[in-house]
């Protein structure tokens, strides 16, 4: 048995990735995507339990929801827009 099959595989983990790496810049993009989508259809059913339902406890808890994906879509693409290219040497 040589050394190398003794070895197990490493799994990749993007999270480690900096953010001026490609891989990490698509996968923040995809974030923010989701983010937006995520913010929309709680926003979306907020407004439905308010103003169709008239249910306001479960409109304020999708609109709390929405809150936070917001936040969360924010600190995204902050992270995204601030990242700095890789500098060539």
């Amino acid at each position: 048995m040589t050394e190398e099959q003794g070895k197990t595989p490493k799994a990749r983990n993007p999270a480690a990735d900096p953010d001026h790496a490609p891989e990490k810049q698509s996968e923040l993009k995809l974030n923010v995507g989701i983010g937006v989508l995520g913010t929309a259809l709680s926003v979306g059913v907020a407004l439905i339990f308010f103003f169709v339902l008239e249910d306001i406890v479960l409109g304020i808890v999708f609109a709390v929801v929405a809150l936070v994906a917001l936040a969360i879509t924010l600190r995204v693409a902050s992270r995204k827009r601030n990242a700095k290219p890789q500098q060539k040497s």
